[in-house]
């Protein structure tokens, strides 16, 4: 097998590349419920688990997610504490807003002290991750919506391929309620509802599989050869048996479907579509979801975040 990423040539604008394929061994996920949409952002809430230790006492919601999420993926890859402990464990985390509520609440909260500080750190929610699981491997905070997830994923299977780490956790969270009022102002930018949450997946080697990334600059009037090239380069020759879209509304989503359409590829073939917009966590959420339904065949997964779409696919097998 080759190994690390091979850069694949594309048209101008178009990043592309290919990599060995890791396998999804865990999965960790906590959504809000589609029926308890709130208030004019049409915010879907997610309940803030409950986490033993004295140090989760001045937590934020977004480490107490990140934590029950990071915990469920790796007791459903089988591992635990132990197994994932030491230097050959790594962490991508990936957010869009999740620290803004941490940071509101310092400046805001009357309550807050110099001990809330470190949790206004974007990095304050993997670093709780892991100190909790003991990990000393790599690990980077990203921020960004879903097409920086998409390359998490890419830049994750680069660290096993490379044997930076023989397994890594791609988490994301996102947690919306505290700035609810800045999403209310932004509304054009999402698509409605948005769905707090946080996702984690397990990675680790994977046997011979290869994955497929690309993203582009997508401005509104060039959106149709933005979506195609990225498309072009992610599809080539394979037809994927799941498509979870992720560019939401406007032109990348209506560009989207027309370029899908004419590739013969039904865009809708999403086993239970997402209830609204997850930024950050939206492409974990669509991956958990088609290894729960046992996709047989490639996965597309896409988003677009702020004029850049970005595609990604995972050769289930």
């Amino acid at each position: 097998m080759r190994g690390g990423p091979q850069t694949v040539a594309e048209p101008t604008g178009i990043r592309a590349a290919e990599i060995p394929a890791p396998r999804l061994t865990g999965v960790g996920l906590l959504t809000g419920e589609p029926d308890r949409v709130t208030g004019p952002t049409g915010l879907v809430p997610a309940p803030t688990p409950a986490v033993d230790g004295d140090r989760f006492r001045r937590a934020t919601r977004e480490c107490l997610l990140a934590m029950t999420a990071a915990r469920a993926a790796v007791g459903d890859a089988g591992l635990d504490a132990r197994d994932v402990g030491g230097e050959r464990t790594g962490v991508v985390y990936v957010t869009a807003c999740a620290y803004a509520g941490a940071n509101r609440a310092f400046l805001e909260d009357e309550r807050s002290t110099t001990l809330h500080f470190p949790y206004t750190s974007p990095s304050a929610v993997s670093a709780e991750v892991t100190i909790e699981l003991g990990i000393r491997g790599p690990y980077v905070t990203l921020a960004g919506g879903g097409t920086t997830t998409l390359g998490a994923v890419w830049y994750a299977a680069g660290w096993l391929a490379d044997g930076l780490a023989d397994r890594v956790l791609v988490l994301a969270v996102e947690t919306m309620a505290e700035v609810r009022d800045l999403f209310v102002r932004a509304r054009r930018l999402y698509r409605p509802p948005l769905v707090e949450g946080a996702a984690c997946l397990v990675l680790e080697p994977g046997a011979g599989w290869w994955i497929r990334w690309a993203s582009a600059v997508a401005r509104a009037s060039r959106a149709s050869v933005a979506v195609a090239g990225v498309l072009d380069a992610v599809l080539r020759e394979a037809r994927p048996a799941v498509v979870a879209p992720g560019a939401g509304a406007g032109p990348l989503a209506r560009a989207e479907a027309r370029v899908l359409a004419a590739r013969g590829v039904d865009h809708t073939c999403m086993p239970e579509a997402r209830a609204g917009e997850g930024l950050a966590c939206g492409p974990l959420v669509s991956l958990a979801r088609a290894r729960a339904s046992g996709a047989a065949g490639p996965c597309l997964v896409t988003a677009a975040w702020r004029g850049e779409y970005a595609a990604l696919l995972w050769p289930f097998s």
